[in-house]
């Protein structure tokens, strides 16, 4: 909100340099595309003359082949100028603090577009300019903007067929020509790279996953709804992007490999025999029984992504079982089953216990992720039990659920 209001004179600044820099409707046509273009129409008038006066087959084929010639010549140059000094355009997007100018036009005044808006900043708001993440890029070749691989492409595809009209009134479909200049956004490499190690799923180059240990003391709901709740969130974010699924397929391996792994260890089975506990028929799940209710939880999935594209204003669209996620807390789940865990009493009411406190894990050389509250021991007690349980053995029960 602070950058927001911050920056509302830069952006009114850029209103004003893109009314200033702005400039024709559309580009011209380049001249050689053109000579090319009315001299296919006049061979095509030339066949229609020929056809009528009834002419050798020979010299109609013989036009046929000229045109086909000079379509191939034609689809090598372009359509338009794409340097035409009398079409500019500027644009200008703002994310909070970061933000991205495109400009059609020449390096030169890109160049002088980066030093008027540097001067502005530094004058003006009194802000300094990271060197490191601002300069002039060509377009081609892309830039980096929110996790974002901005650049431009050629579509080389076969393409559509669209109608065009001749003379005479006469119709005849052709093959739409290859498009330049086309914005993509793809997801960077180290980004995908940054967010495997960043939660330790394994190696990508080996496409290997490793067991996460801060899981192997929660249950399989916790687990498949961390890892669900982790993957689904990074690639909702880049659900823009054009290659998103080609992008992601090794990172969905690894962190699927990396789920087995941590199941299997936690379990102490093999891998085999977790894949094929989890797999029911079209997808990987897990179930929990809530309130006598059995319930099953998916392994989140790239198949599972609905796209967003530019044009739609909804960016994120929950799944479904997405809010497990809101209370992911093997306690509420474990009381929720009702059932005393010492007397298989399901009268109720039920209290969650602590048979540990936090101080007795303080001594020893245990890891950080062995002194969590995971580590305490926790246990489902009914009325009885409770007062069993801390009448004798265990004078030091802390109650924390009730």
């Amino acid at each position: 909100m602070l950058a927001n209001i911050y920056l509302h004179e830069l952006d009114q600044h850029m209103q004003m340099m893109k009314a200033d820099f702005d400039k024709g409707r559309e580009r011209r046509p380049f001249p050689r595309y053109v000579a090319l273009e009315r001299r296919v129409l006049s061979l095509r008038r030339k066949i229609e003359r020929l056809r009528a006066e009834g002419a050798d087959r020979d010299e109609i084929d013989a036009a046929f082949a000229e045109i086909k010639a000079i379509n191939k010549e034609r689809r090598k140059v372009p359509s338009v100028d794409p340097m035409d000094p009398n079409f500019k355009r500027l644009r200008y997007c703002r994310y909070a603090d970061d933000f991205l100018i495109g400009v059609i036009g020449s390096k030169r005044e890109a160049c002088e577009i980066m030093a008027c808006v540097e001067r502005f900043l530094t004058e003006t708001l009194k802000l300094t300019v990271s060197p490191e993440k601002s300069g002039v890029y060509a377009a081609s070749k892309g830039v980096t903007f929110l996790s974002y691989r901005v650049s431009t492409y050629t579509s080389y595809g076969a393409g559509r067929k669209s109608s065009r009209k001749g003379p005479a009134g006469r119709t005849w479909r052709v093959m739409r020509r290859p498009t330049t200049g086309n914005v993509s956004l793809r997801v960077p490499r180290k980004e995908v790279t940054k967010f495997c190690k960043q939660h330790g799923y394994g190696d990508l180059a080996k496409k290997t996953g490793s067991p996460r240990e801060q899981f192997l003391v929660t249950s399989d709901v916790a687990t498949v709804l961390a890892y669900n709740s982790e993957f689904r969130g990074f690639a909702n974010y880049h659900s823009f992007a054009d290659d998103i699924k080609s992008a992601l397929g090794l990172l969905e391996l690894v962190v699927f490999r990396s789920l087995v792994k941590t199941l299997a260890m936690r379990h102490r089975t093999t891998r085999a025999k977790t894949m094929a506990r989890l797999w029911k028929g079209t997808d990987y799940e897990v179930s929990s029984v809530v309130r006598g209710k059995l319930r099953s939880i998916k392994l989140w999935r790239l198949k599972h992504l609905t796209r967003a594209y530019w044009t739609s204003p909804t960016i994120d669209n929950v799944t479904a079982g997405a809010w497990w996620v809101k209370s992911p807390n093997d306690l509420i789940d474990r009381l929720n089953a009702r059932k005393c865990e010492a007397c298989s009493d399901t009268t109720g009411p039920f209290e969650m216990h602590h048979l540990r406190r936090l101080g007795d894990l303080r001594s020893g050389s245990l890891a950080v992720w062995k002194r969590s509250g995971w580590r305490r021991k926790t246990i489902v007690l009914c009325p009885s039990c409770r007062a069993a349980v801390s009448g004798r053995a265990h004078a030091r029960t802390e109650s924390r659920v009730h």
